[in-house]
């Protein structure tokens, strides 16, 4: 029996699909939380410098009149920097709609997840890995599928409370978290979790639990493989 997370798939189970339909940067693993909030806060400046924009070129009734007498196709700038303001309102809310989207599925991957698991990786746990190897996944080439290299798997010794559906919600809140933070974690370089893209599926072994960690990206399934193997005991 294995249990499979990735983030993406999280934000679609909690319901949050609303992004689906966002502008260009600003679905939620477009960039961190941070991120997003920074973007949200450059869009609102953006907007209110287009309203101001709007107050200073705002025309007398008779300048429109004079000038829609002599040129019929010249408009009245105020309203295109209402209109350009709009967009830039519109663009925060998207961005802190993400933020707030990635935060939610933090939270609820890691409930009742310790503090203290979900500041530390379970690959950091080197002394209860006994065996790391290849992922393998299928590919098609040449219309012949065939197996390609798509990860790497780590195998734990059965450690007191570990089970498959404990050690996957582990997984599952540092891949929501990975996300959070954009992926950037320099103290995590090691964790094979902290990658944009990846799946990772849990299940029962002799003695033991498995975690595999897969890409359908040929360079991030050969980064996974290369941290993986570091990890061997």
């Amino acid at each position: 029996m294995h249990y499979v997370g990735t983030c993406t798939s999280a934000i679609i189970a909690l319901g949050l699909t609303t992004s689906c339909a966002a502008s260009a940067g600003t679905k939620p693993h477009d960039m961190s939380t941070a991120q997003h909030e920074a973007a949200a806060q450059h869009e609102e400046a953006s907007a209110v410098q287009q309203e101001r924009l709007a107050q200073t070129d705002v025309k007398t009734e008779a300048q429109r009149d004079a000038e829609a007498a002599a040129w019929a196709s010249t408009e009245d700038p105020s309203e295109q920097h209402k209109a350009d303001a709009a967009s830039h309102r519109e663009l925060a809310a998207k961005h802190r709609a993400a933020s707030q989207a990635l935060r939610d599925v933090e939270a609820r991957a890691c409930v009742g997840i310790s503090e203290s698991d979900r500041d530390m990786s379970p690959f950091y746990h080197r002394e209860d890995i006994t065996a790391v190897a290849q992922a393998q996944r299928s590919a098609v080439h040449a219309r012949h599928e065939q197996a390609v290299p798509g990860g790497g798997r780590v195998v734990f010794r059965a450690v007191p409370g570990m089970t498959v559906e404990w050690l996957q919600r582990l997984v599952n809140c540092h891949l929501a978290r990975a996300a959070a933070v954009g992926y950037s974690m320099p103290e995590m370089s090691y964790c094979p979790l902290m990658l944009k893209g990846v799946s990772a599926a849990v299940s029962s072994t002799d003695g033991g639990f498995a975690v595999e960690v897969t890409s359908d990206d040929p360079s991030t399934a050969a980064e996974i493989w290369r941290r993986v193997r570091a990890l061997k005991p």
